[in-house]
């Protein structure tokens, strides 16, 4: 039976090449020994990779020489790797299941970007596996991503045994007379999945007897749901021509689920639920400048007629005041340089403006600095705010602090791109914006 589960889900999942050539993540317990008794005669190219996480001790230790044991009794390609878990999860501040996991998968990666011969990457999580990540999900708040579970297919990693049960695998085993190592630490129910494997799964069992498979169930209506809105997304982007900004006329007469899923799509990093309704509630008010601090160093700012995600960072104000001389000005904290009265542009820069003035107009020292709340200019014969000229110019509220602001004598006498004070007009002194290019 557990066989021809595999078989089928292989087929249904179009996943034939893993007969070609595969790495199989083997602990040497009974999922992952199980699956190398159906690989073992049926993949071309097979190896067995083992990640001793130096949390157990000497029983790690005996897990790796037992892993190490099955596979030459197969005649299977055997490697091993020992991985520090306990002193990286502390280095990197995380739990320790959550660094073991990162670990395992980047060094399978590796292997697979480093051996074409592997097609993919396989795992041996089962259906007991799905339904406690699904209880783990559901305990934690989670959206309907989480509620999938488990995936088949996820890049090139494949998961051909979650249509099958632990019961069905413990029994292969004792059928085929598999023997395979079992972590003492599977009893501790002080780590979550435990608690869930041991205590919560059984009660839901006693409700739905048939619970594992009820949570493959609704893992594949998901799923479905979850292609569905794709497309929808996809759509509304390609029309639309999103890159990574959006419209807010368009954002906020999008129904919620598309919205969320929009947003997503568009943003570079990490975006739960919760903060997806924070951006969607911001858009709505469609207040210029206003934003959000989003997880990784991203936020989510509006602007006049569009919101988008841009780094934390540039978000920031750069103060700053230099005085300028005749020559190259290098405005570091900016990347910019001012040319004053030179016509010699720095290898690596090109210049984006121009200004002439009248030098006799021009009789205090010069400065350049960044904005500061309340700036005017006059221009035009008015007294302007440059805060409207921005709006008026469509300059972002995160790039303005990035605009060089000519003054002599706490007059502002230029926003090059921007506005030049009435009356200093000329061509004999002249002020070049450079910036870096090619």
């Amino acid at each position: 039976m557990l066989e021809k589960k595999i078989e089928a889900s292989i087929s249904k999942n179009n996943l034939d090449f893993i007969y070609d050539g595969a790495i199989l993540g083997f602990s040497g317990g009974a999922d992952s020994s199980a699956l190398l008794h159906f690989l073992s005669s049926r993949v071309k190219n097979l190896v067995c990779v083992h990640i001793n996480h130096m949390i157990r001790g000497e029983e790690a230790d005996r897990d790796e020489a037992h892993a190490k044991n099955l596979c030459d009794e197969l005649g299977v390609k055997f490697l091993s790797f020992k991985i520090n878990i306990p002193l990286l999860a502390k280095e990197r501040k995380q739990g320790l299941e959550e660094t073991a996991r990162n670990e395992r998968y980047r060094v399978f990666g590796e292997l697979l970007l480093k051996n074409p011969e592997y097609k993919c990457i396989v795992t041996a999580h089962n259906s007991d596996d799905n339904a406690e990540t699904v209880l783990f999900n559901l305990a934690r708040g989670t959206g309907t991503q989480g509620l999938i579970g488990i995936k088949p297919v996820q890049g090139k990693i494949v998961r051909p045994m979650l249509d099958v049960s632990k019961k069905e695998i413990l029994e292969y085993c004792q059928e085929n007379k598999i023997n395979y190592v079992t972590d003492s630490t599977n009893g501790d129910t002080k780590y979550t999945r435990n608690h869930i494997r041991h205590n919560i799964l059984p009660e839901m069992e006693k409700i739905n007897p048939d619970f594992l498979s009820a949570c493959h169930r609704l893992g594949d209506i998901l799923a479905s749901d979850e292609e569905y809105f794709k497309l929808v997304v996809d759509k509304i982007i390609k029309d639309n021509a999103i890159k990574d900004e959006v419209d807010l006329s368009l954002l906020n007469s999008l129904p919620r689920a598309i919205a969320v899923r929009l947003l997503r799509s568009i943003h570079e990093g990490e975006l739960d639920y919760n903060a997806s309704l924070s951006c969607i509630e911001l858009a709505k008010k469609a207040e210029c400048g206003s934003l959000i601090n989003l997880l990784g160093g991203y936020s989510f700012k509006i602007e006049r007629t569009y919101a988008h995600f841009i780094k934390t960072e540039e978000t920031k104000d750069i103060e700053y005041s230099i005085p300028l001389r005749d020559g190259e000005n290098y405005i570091d904290v900016i990347d910019t340089v001012i040319l004053v009265n030179s016509n010699i542009v720095p290898n690596g820069y090109y210049v984006v403006n121009e200004l002439s003035f009248d030098k006799s107009k021009l009789n205090g020292t010069l400065y350049v600095r960044s904005r500061k709340e309340g700036d005017t200019i006059k221009s035009g014969k008015m007294t302007k705010k440059l805060k409207k000229l921005f709006l008026e110019k469509g300059i972002l509220s995160h790039q303005r602090s990035k605009l060089p602001i000519i003054t002599m004598e706490n007059e502002i006498i230029c926003v090059p791109g921007v506005a030049i004070r009435d009356g200093t007009l000329g061509n004999d002194f002249t002020i070049k914006i450079c910036k870096r290019g090619s």
